[in-house]
């Protein structure tokens, strides 16, 4: 590196250059690595970072680029374009048209370690007025609270155990819930028969960690399996929305998409970030990943989709307003 000055600046110079080819190269090698995912369950957890891969790539390659010169830079913006490629659909994709009637509104929230101001929570899950709210990671504690605070909410599921937490799925019908043990420990998948006579929907529902090790990765295909098999024995349209415990971009959802109709109806939204929810000053809403995913048959659209507000959980809601297709 040829630089004039020495002593203190140079030093400094020479480790932020080391330290950007470092984190640079891992980055690209987490790119590539990323598209194997159905050889190590390592290589399908690194899909899930294809956003944070995007940004050390082109920090990496702007740092190397003021400080040096040599084809590596090109290495790092090949890593982020891949990863652009990928990300940017999020923006440009787009939805079917919907007719605008007999539409569902549905609230999904992953409560899984519970919240920080849970009467606002409560204020705000029952203010939105949805026609469906589904949460994970709650117990019939938060059932009976949300009964309390909206009496034309009933409750179509919820714990066996007093105490311990579940799945809570509240309507404004006594809708149909279905259970569907995924055959790894207790994990489930829930089928909510819901919407009008003249468009009814199967919504399914499940919940759970990202797949860090062996055991969860298990866990993770079971999950993704048996929502690919009730979406096939499915007869009316399909809505899929909840913390799945992974991302658009790993091998697992790439598997659910290519053997179902099933498509990605966060689509044309923007960066839905859902995890790890923050208050940070314009950063906080980039920090997360998008974990809490929306999948639709081809005859159900989102008229509506956003993420709420932070109530105090470690993701953020996700409400969407499901409507026919024209």
């Amino acid at each position: 590196m040829p630089w004039g000055d020495t002593g203190t600046l140079a030093g400094m110079r020479m480790f932020i250059w080391l330290a950007a080819l470092i984190v640079g190269l891992l980055a690209a090698a987490a790119t590539v690595a990323a598209f194997f995912g159905d050889i190590w369950w390592l290589f399908d957890y690194m899909a899930n970072l294809r956003w944070w891969l995007f940004w050390i790539s082109l920090v990496a390659a702007v740092l190397l680029g003021m400080l040096s010169r040599g084809f590596v830079i090109l290495l790092f913006v090949g890593s982020m374009v891949i990863n652009g490629v990928l990300i940017v659909p999020m923006w440009l994709g787009s939805q079917p048209e919907s007719t605008g009637e007999d539409s569902l509104h549905v609230i999904h929230i992953d409560g899984t370690g519970g919240y920080t101001d849970r009467q606002g929570a409560l204020n705000w899950l029952t203010g939105e007025k949805a026609d469906l709210i589904l949460i994970a990671g709650a117990t019939n504690v938060i059932a009976e609270a949300m009964i309390r605070a909206d009496q034309t909410l009933l409750v179509l599921h919820q714990p066996a155990i007093d105490g311990t937490a579940g799945h809570v799925i509240l309507g404004r019908q006594p809708w149909d819930v279905a259970v569907t043990p995924t055959g790894q420990g207790d994990d489930v998948v829930l089928r909510i028969t819901a919407g009008t006579a003249d468009e009814p929907y199967e919504i399914l529902t499940a919940s759970g960690p990202t797949a860090w090790g062996q055991g969860k990765a298990d866990r993770l295909e079971a999950r993704l399996d048996t929502i690919e098999t009730l979406t096939g024995a499915a007869e009316e349209p399909v809505v899929v929305i909840g913390n799945l415990g992974t991302t658009r971009w790993t091998h697992g959802m790439r598997t659910l998409l290519a053997g179902t109709d099933l498509r990605d109806a966060t689509k044309g939204e923007g960066y839905l970030a859902t995890s790890e929810a923050s208050d940070l000053f314009l950063i906080g809403g980039w920090l997360g990943l998008p974990l809490d995913l929306v999948l639709m048959s081809p005859t159900a659209t989102p008229i509506e989709l956003t993420t709420g507000p932070n109530i105090g959980a470690n993701h953020l809601p996700v409400s969407v307003l499901v409507g026919p297709t024209s």
